[in-house]
């Protein structure tokens, strides 16, 4: 910076001296030399200025933009007062969380997620939060307030207000306070259903603890799911400025109503870089009601497993036309999915009349399908459309668990399974792969009951396609697809060393593979 000034400086003096020029002139003598230097005057010619006049907007625009600016302050200063400052005391040190291992950079704020490394005991930290009905609900998000001993809310007036965790759930990430207070300026519901891409929102909140602050973008993108997360997800992605602080704000729209709750960002620094995500209002209202009326959130149940990802050439391979749908990887046991009699490889396209384009999608039209309801799923099974009635389950107390996300990998090589020595080596994508077969103990560690057969893995050679790919002993195959659109079930050794002795080495295989509480479809395909 010095030497940036100092070059500023030299620069300034430079320009400065341009009306004068240093002339110089020599006279010699014998016995010494002299340098006589003397200024000269150089006429400078005058540089005439003329300001710009011309109006860069048209006088006819003007009045338009006028109003675009008056209505936008309308809107804002309407909904400013329903949104709180939320200080939240925790009793110990809650650390930065970072999730989703796709995006590395991807944050939630508040105790859960602090901008920094830690936060000592008992200090408090802050976020923001919504006023839902003049009698004082409040909604924010989970992770403002999760753990904490002591809840603090302030309203735009500066009056604060000790406040109840009426009830909360981590996977929708909402929480719904209590203060006692009355004639509050609740927030009306938007429909986050008809929200669009490209339309002006504004966000509001207390980012660095700076009240009352107002950010203005537009939605970026809607139905976003953070890879790696595992909660129920549907976030509009905006580049209104959502920073620390934030979270449990609100995304409102141009009529001043509640469409999104503000819960994350993605970024390399921590801070805004135009991509934050807000749980939309429709979700949020789903939760809310639910939370007041059962105390917790109930969530629809089906009892099938979903991978996060699945390859296109898993896609290709099982002769499906798209990926606009939901890949089954295992159905629990008992469940409404095993009751109607619904596979793993199945491709679920609707749900009670509802498209079904992700894993997303089917998870949360699920979750908030009424318990006991008969819906119609459609889905695509070896390559033809087939249809069936399920009557939608709630969650089994001994599932809600398993639905917060964890170490998907907890057995890893734990499992005592003897190498398969005498599984034949042959020259195809399952080359360097040995399996032996899976008993009802080891069966029921892995999965919870969600795999009726299968092999499991005793040995993957270094190097090869399969180690490649990721499979490792004490994973469970428990189908195979080879022909497209055709899928085999995997039920001991002997299918397996069948299904290697007759692959040719020009095939693809889809295996479908548990691992722990995980489960995915993995594409073997020849290396040309």
């Amino acid at each position: 910076m010095k030497s940036f000034l100092s070059f500023a400086c030299v620069f300034a003096l430079a320009l400065s001296g341009c009306n004068k020029v240093p002339a110089v002139a020599a006279e010699t003598k014998k016995d010494t030399s002299t340098v006589k230097i003397e200024t000269v005057a150089v006429p400078v010619t005058p540089v005439a200025f003329t300001p710009e006049t011309r109006n860069l907007v048209s006088p006819e625009e003007i009045p338009l933009l006028e109003q675009i600016n008056r209505e936008n302050i309308k809107v804002v200063n309407a909904a400013r007062p329903s949104i709180v400052r939320i200080t939240a005391t925790h009793a110990v040190d809650p650390r930065m969380q970072l999730f989703g291992s796709d995006i590395p950079f991807q944050f939630r704020f508040g105790p859960g997620g602090s901008s920094h490394p830690s936060i000592p005991q008992n200090e408090p930290s802050f976020g923001s939060g919504v006023i839902i009905s003049k009698d004082g609900y409040v909604v924010t998000n989970n992770h403002v307030v999760e753990g904490a001993k002591d809840v603090q809310v302030q309203l735009e007036d500066k009056n604060s207000y000790s406040a109840r965790v009426v009830a909360s759930d981590a996977l929708f990430d909402v929480a719904v306070l209590k203060i006692d207070a009355s004639n509050l300026p609740a927030l009306p519901w938007g429909d986050s259903d008809k929200v669009q891409v490209g339309e002006q929102v504004f966000a509001i909140g207390n980012p660095f603890n700076l009240e009352d602050s107002v950010s203005k973008g537009i939605v970026s993108a809607k139905g976003r799911n953070l890879p790696g997360s595992g909660n129920y997800e549907d976030y509009i992605q905006t580049d209104a400025a959502i920073n620390p602080g934030n979270s449990g704000g609100a995304l409102i729209n141009i009529h001043g109503e509640l469409i999104g709750l503000n819960a994350a960002i993605a970024s390399i620094s921590r801070f805004n870089m135009g991509v934050g995500f807000a749980i939309p209002s429709n979700l949020v209202r789903y939760a809310v009601d639910s939370l007041l009326k059962d105390g917790k959130l109930v969530r629809g149940y089906l009892g099938v497993k979903l991978p996060e990802t699945v390859e296109d050439g898993v896609i290709n391979q099982l002769g499906l036309k798209n990926d606009q749908g939901a890949l089954l990887a295992g159905i629990q046991v008992g469940s409404p999915a095993a009751m109607a009699k619904l596979h793993a490889g199945d491709f679920i396209t609707e749900v009670d009349g509802h498209k079904i384009s992700s894993v997303a999608d089917l998870r949360l039209i699920v979750a908030q399908t009424a318990i006991g309801k008969e819906v119609e799923v459609k889905y695509i099974r070896d390559g033809a459309s087939q249809s069936t009635k399920v009557k939608i389950a709630e969650v089994p107390k001994d599932l809600r668990a398993e639905l917060i996300p964890g170490d998907q990998n907890e057995l890893g090589d734990q499992l005592p399974l003897p190498l398969n020595s005498n599984q034949p080596a042959v020259s195809t994508v399952l080359s360097g792969l040995q399996v032996t077969d899976i008993d009802d103990k080891t069966r029921q560690k892995l999965s919870a009951g969600t795999v009726n057969s299968g092999v499991v893995v005793s040995g993957v050679q270094e190097g090869s396609l399969a180690d490649g790919k990721g499979l490792q002993k004490g994973d469970v195959i428990e189908s195979a697809c080879v022909n497209r659109g055709s899928t085999q079930e995997i039920a001991n050794a002997k299918d397996f060393t069948s299904l290697a002795k007759n692959l040719k080495s020009d095939q693809s295989v889809v295996l479908l593979v548990h691992h722990g509480k995980a489960s995915s479809f993995v594409y073997l395909a020849p290396v040309k």
